[in-house]
């Protein structure tokens, strides 16, 4: 069926006024006021229960449209046996994982780093390192010279390295206490970003080596919004600077308290906070598995590519936009945050 087909058919049905949506809802709530319904974020963000699109913002959100719709399937493993670690990186890779998060309770050498990515195309891939030492980053550019071959790598160092690999990270989960709270996440992350840049020597190169985490919960849509008011407040920053402007690559996963006790609910904040991540603009996400067990981490990858290959959310950038309701909480969290 064609657009225009579409057009018209939805162009058939009567429209109502706002003010007309407003008596009907003041009826079915008994005469209580709509007002009622309004959701207080914060001392300063009123988000009312109903928009339409005369409210939409002025807020130019045109730029989210500039990402990458694809994000990086993420899960993090916890290497201590490196054999061990393979067999299984092999086995998730052939199931779609596209981005382990490797963490280690010490440095890895060169030939650790070999028996790790054995049979590994780590041109394929993008592998995210959560530590801070130097070492490992030295012994993994040691691993792609010998290899003669160029991959993404993640790194958390203290200082931007002119490569391929994005090295700086900021841990915006660190300001995370809870959706009530979400502008401080995003100012402070800001900040902490600002002051990096202000002091670095190559302010282009730093720009482009960052990277964010941030957390999701079940506010499904203060986390899209929290996501897309910082992606363009960063590039607000970046202009102010006169650098030039792109995207801030952002890593999501879930907050500690967002799964309760009962399995197949917690599927369903599971699939909620990782569509609220993609529709976001999240770059690389990591699904916490609701337990240990093998089905639990296959059922948590599985939702992303639920998410990518039956849902289609991997096709189509800032997904949210237009939405009156995502576009005036973006709108309300970008003009606190300035």
């Amino acid at each position: 069926m064609s657009a225009s087909i579409v057009q018209n058919i939805l162009n058939s049905f009567d429209t109502n006024s706002k003010k007309e949506w407003e008596v009907k809802a003041s009826q079915d709530l008994k005469g209580g006021a709509i007002e009622d319904l309004s959701w207080q974020l914060n001392e300063s963000i009123l988000l009312s229960p109903y928009y339409t699109a005369s409210d939409v913002p002025e807020t130019d959100t045109a730029i989210l449209k500039e990402s990458n719709p694809d994000w990086q399937v993420g899960e993090h493993y916890e290497v201590t046996d490196y054999a061990a670690s393979n067999k299984q990186l092999l086995n998730d890779l052939m199931h779609g994982l596209t981005a382990p998060y490797f963490s280690f309770n010490s440095t890895p050498s060169l030939e650790d780093l070999e028996a790790l990515f054995e049979g590994v195309g780590l041109e394929h891939i993008a592998c995210h390192f959560t530590s801070n030492d130097e070492k490992i980053y030295l012994n993994w550019l040691a691993l792609l010279k010998k290899r003669a071959i160029q991959a993404s790598a993640y790194f958390h160092l203290d200082a931007a390295h002119a490569s391929s690999v994005k090295s700086i990270h900021i841990n915006a989960s660190a300001y995370y206490k809870g959706p009530e709270n979400v502008h401080e996440e995003i100012k402070n992350s800001l900040l902490v970003g600002k002051a990096m840049l202000s002091q670095a020597t190559d302010k282009q190169l730093l720009a482009d080596q960052l990277q964010f985490t941030f957390l999701v919960d079940n506010a499904y849509l203060i986390n899209i919004a929290k996501l897309r008011a910082f992606k363009l407040l960063w590039t607000f920053l970046i202009k102010e600077l006169k650098l030039n402007v792109s995207l801030p690559f952002i890593k999501v996963k879930f907050a500690p308290e967002a799964y309760g006790e009962d399995e197949e609910d917690n599927l369903i904040k599971a699939t909620s906070m990782a569509m609220s991540a993609v529709l976001g603009g999240a770059n690389h996400l990591v699904v916490r598995p609701i337990s240990s067990s093998h089905r639990s981490k296959r059922l948590a990858r599985n939702i992303q590519l639920i998410l990518k290959h039956e849902s289609g959310l991997n096709k189509i950038a800032d997904p949210a936009q237009g939405s009156y309701y995502i576009e005036n909480l973006t709108h309300k969290l970008v003009n606190y945050c300035k």
